[in-house]
């Protein structure tokens, strides 16, 4: 998929799909090698299928990163989906931390892989103001569930739920920046577990 691959001629569904496979590929080649792998060869080959299948499904390298990012996105429409037994709002929280964590380890090598190119940027930032994406879906998540615990009465009103939901969204994408981008230290910083306690120090009922 890049200036060098010649596109296949598509004549009908090719003989093998494997539409998941290849977005798991494509989102491996992206974390271990970075976007300039990102081939249509490299990828049909870990995905082990052809790639005119590639092609077929999502026709060029932006089809292929728009589709990825959509699939990274499964976990983050987890995050207001908490099972019935789940009443502890630390225990909801830290779930939410889970599955923003496991978001950002997708979506990320995406986006900075965007980054380096123009038109996979702009065609990336398309892609998140036609279906509304950003920081914002999570905070009015976590936090329209945190309003709805103080009215119940089993948090204390005195704390702003968007400030709360900022500072687990942004705890989540930092730590899975520092894990892709290899800083090292993350055993010197305070775990998350340490940071959820402290948030729950702020927000549990007197």
């Amino acid at each position: 998929m890049t200036s060098t691959d010649e596109q296949p001629k598509r004549r009908g569904r090719p003989p093998t799909g494997g539409r998941e496979a290849i977005l798991e590929a494509a989102l491996a080649v992206l974390r271990e090698q970075g976007i300039a792998h990102l081939t249509s060869r490299e990828v049909a080959s870990r995905a082990g299928v052809s790639d005119a299948s590639v092609y077929y499904h999502f026709h060029d390298r932006a089809g292929l990163l728009e589709a990825a990012f959509e699939c990274g996105m499964k976990p983050l429409l987890l995050v207001g989906a908490e099972e019935p037994d789940a009443r502890e709002p630390l225990t909801i929280l830290n779930r939410a931390a889970d599955r923003l964590e496991r978001f950002f380890d997708d979506v990320l090598p995406i986006l900075l892989a965007a980054q380096s190119d123009p038109d996979l940027k702009e065609a990336v930032a398309r892609y998140m103001e036609l279906k509304d994406l950003g920081p914002h879906k999570g905070v009015d998540t976590i936090s329209g569930y945190l309003r709805a615990q103080q009215r119940a009465g089993t948090l204390n009103a005195d704390f702003e739920p968007g400030v709360i939901a900022l500072f687990v969204i942004d705890t989540s994408f930092a730590r899975a920046v520092r894990r892709q981008t290899h800083l090292g230290g993350e055993e010197r910083l305070p775990s998350r577990r340490a940071v959820m306690d402290q948030i729950w120090r702020m927000i549990r009922p007197d």
